[in-house]
C-alpha cells in the first residue's frame, strides 16, 4: 500500500514524549494514493491502517481486518489494537491536540475530580484561568449534582463522564463548611498552570523542597524553571515531588527535571532508552542521554507522592532516576504505561498508535502493573496540596525527619486503589475536565 501520508526521518532526529506527545520531525512525500481505494475509503482510516502495521509497537499481533467494515478510523484503530496491554492509542483533532501540548490550553471546566472513602465526589485540584477558578471553587469541595442529578447516582450508572458532555452545566457544589452553592458554568478555553504549588518546609536543620506539578507541557519548562531556581536559591537538601495527578506528557520535559535534579550525577550517563517494534528497530531504537543541568540542585533522593493516575513521563521520570539516586514513593502504585507514541498529522487529525517503549540506563521496563509505592497513603482530598497536615505530604516530611515510614503507612500492606475516574485517550493526557 502506498505510503502518500508522510515519512519519518531516522530516530535521532526525532523528539518524542511521554504519553509521548512532541513535535516529530516529518516530511511530506509525493501524494499518490490508489484511485481505487481514494473512492472506497476515506484518507484518515487508510493512514491509520497503514501507520498501525509500520509504526505500531505491536505490529505483529495486528489482527486481519478488512477497512471498509468500519465507519471511522477510531474504530478501525481499535479494532488494529491489542487488547491485551494497549490503553492509549487514540485519534484526536490536530488542533486540540497542537493547542495542549505545544501552548498548554484546552476546552474545559478546569478541574480535576476525585472520589473520597465515603464515594463523594470531590475537587482535586482547580486550574487557575477556568470557570472553576474564577468562581473560587477549591480543593476538598463536594460536587454533589450536576444538572439536578445526583452525583452518586451518576457514578453509579458509569454516566458520569457523559454527564459533562455538552458546553454548560449547573453545578450544586457542597463548601468545606457545609453550605450549599450552585455554579452555572460553560465551557472555556483553559491555560493550565502545570506547578500547582511549590513550597520548602525546614525541617530541623534540612529544607526540603516539595513540588507538585501536574502534566509535561511545553509550557511547564517555563514555570519548572521559577520554582528550581526558588529551590536552588534556598539550597534545599531534599525534595519531595508530588505527581498524584499527573498523567504524562512530553519526555523532554521530564529529561530536563531528571537532569537538573541529580545535577553533576547527570554527566556521561543516560536517562532513558527507546526501544521499537522489530521493523522500526535498528533505525531508531535509541539511548538518551541526560541534559547539561541548567538549574542543578545535586540531589541523592527524591521522594515521590504517586497514584493510580500517575502516569507515562511520571512514571518514566521516575524509573529513568532510579539507578542513579534513592527513590521513594509515597501513596499508591502508579498507573503502569512503560509505553509512548507520537503523533501522525493527517487530514486535521492527530493520529496516536503506542510506537515505541521506554526502559531506564539499567534496561529496567515493562511496568504495565504500575510501578510500587514503597507507603501506601490515602489520597486527603480535604485538604490543600501542599499542606503539611495532608496525609501523603506528611508522611513524606516524616519520613525525611525520621528515616523510616510511619506506623500509619506501615500496616497497610496493600495498594490503596481508589476508585479511579475514567479517562481514555485525549482525555487521560488533560486528566481534568
Amino acid at each position: 500500500m502506498n505510503k502518500y501520508w508522510l515519512a519519518i526521518l531516522a530516530f535521532p532526529l526525532l523528539i518524542f514524549t511521554a504519553c509521548q506527545e512532541e513535535d516529530v520531525i516529518k516530511e511530506q512525500e509525493e501524494v499518490n494514493p490508489d484511485p481505487v481505494l481514494v473512492k472506497e475509503i476515506d484518507t484518515v482510516k487508510l493512514a491509520v491502517y497503514d501507520i498501525m502495521h509500520e509504526w505500531y509497537l505491536w505490529n505483529v499481533l495486528i489482527p486481519e481486518v478488512n477497512i471498509e467494515d468500519y465507519a471511522s478510523a477510531d474504530e478501525l484503530m481499535k479494532a488494529m489494537m491489542n487488547k491485551t496491554l494497549d490503553k492509549w492509542s487514540y485519534i484526536e483533532d490536530e488542533e486540540e491536540y497542537n493547542a495542549l501540548f505545544e501552548k498548554g490550553e484546552y476546552q474545559g471546566y478546569g478541574l480535576r475530580m476525585a472520589f473520597d472513602e465515603d464515594g463523594n465526589l470531590r475537587v482535586a485540584f482547580v486550574y487557575n484561568d477556568s470557570p472553576f477558578g474564577r468562581a473560587g471553587v477549591q480543593r476538598s469541595w463536594i460536587i454533589n449534582k450536576i444538572d439536578g442529578k445526583n452525583v452518586k447516582d451518576l457514578s453509579a450508572a458509569g454516566t458520569l463522564a457523559q454527564a459533562l458532555e455538552g458546553t454548560s452545566h449547573d453545578f450544586e457544589l457542597i463548601r468545606s463548611d457545609g453550605s450549599k452553592v450552585n455554579e452555572l458554568l460553560t465551557k472555556t478555553t483553559i491555560g493550565i498552570n502545570t506547578v500547582l504549588n511549590d513550597d520548602i518546609f525546614q525541617l530541623g536543620q534540612t529544607k526540603v523542597g516539595y513540588l507538585a506539578f501536574n502534566s509535561f507541557l511545553a509550557t511547564s519548562e517555563d514555570e519548572l524553571r521559577v520554582s528550581f531556581q526558588k529551590f536552588k536559591d534556598e539550597n534545599i537538601q531534599e525534595m519531595i515531588i508530588d505527581l498524584r495527578y499527573n498523567g504524562g506528557g512530553r519526555v523532554n520535559i521530564a529529561e530536563w527535571m531528571a537532569s537538573n535534579i541529580i545535577g553533576d550525577l547527570s554527566s556521561g550517563k543516560n536517562f532513558i532508552q527507546y526501544r521499537f517494534n522489530q521493523n522500526k528497530a535498528a533505525e531508531n531504537d535509541a539511548q538518551v542521554p541526560f541534559n547539561t543541568p541548567e538549574i542543578p540542585l545535586n540531589l541523592d533522593r527524591v521522594i515521590f507522592i504517586t497514584s493510580n493516575g500517575s502516569a507515562s513521563a511520571s512514571e518514566l521520570l521516575i524509573n529513568g532516576l532510579r539507578p542513579f539516586i534513592d527513590v521513594q514513593l509515597i501513596g499508591d502504585d502508579t498507573y503502569g504505561k512503560p509505553v509512548g507514541s507520537f503523533p501522525f498529522k493527517v487530514n486535521g487529525y492527530a493520529i496516536n498508535p503506542i510506537s515505541f517503549k521506554v526502559l531506564n540506563d539499567q534496561g529496567v521496563g515493562e511496568y504495565f502493573e504500575g510501578l510500587q509505592a514503597d507507603a501506601y497513603i490515602k489520597d486527603d482530598l480535604t485538604h490543600d496540596l501542599g499542606d503539611p497536615n495532608e496525609a501523603r505530604l506528611k508522611e513524606a516530611l516524616y519520613f525525611i525527619e525520621n528515616g523510616t515510614f510511619s506506623g500509619l503507612s506501615a500496616r497497610q500492606s496493600l495498594p490503596v486503589k481508589e476508585q479511579q475516574i475514567e479517562m481514555k485517550g485525549f482525555r487521560m493526557e488533560i486528566g481534568a475536565f
